[in-house]
């Protein structure tokens, strides 16, 4: 179950976290505020991924906040658990170097690269 969302400079959210409990979580918002990008974010912490990007309908580059203020990477932490174990994914996107990703099980870091944690 996912159990948190924390969003760094990720598209219109310059630092956004996000908290579900079992059951139905719902979104809500006008439009243009930020939902669908929770929901992308979501993706791309777990496969690396989401369908606009896989499409090249945007890039990498495009999901690093740019307004007010250029940010120089973002970065989505999420939270979840399986069999009463706790998990968190981390992926960091960069301007100028390559991306990041970790993984982590009760805190303790179990993949370091893109193509382990993927």
């Amino acid at each position: 179950m996912i159990e948190r969302v924390l969003l760094e400079n990720w598209r219109s959210h310059l630092k956004s976290e996000f908290y579900f409990k079992k059951g139905t979580n719902i979104l809500v918002g006008a439009i243009g505020s930020g939902k669908s990008s929770v929901m992308d974010a979501i993706s791309f912490a777990l496969f690396g991924t989401f369908p606009s990007l896989q499409s090249k309908k945007i890039s990498l580059q495009e999901l690093i906040l740019a307004k007010p203020n250029p940010a120089d990477f973002a970065k989505v932490s999420l939270t979840f658990s399986i069999d009463n174990e706790q998990y968190t994914v981390e992926r960091t996107i960069y301007r100028n170097r390559a991306t990041e990703a970790k993984l982590y099980k009760e805190n303790k870091l179990i993949a370091a690269k893109p193509k382990d944690v993927n």
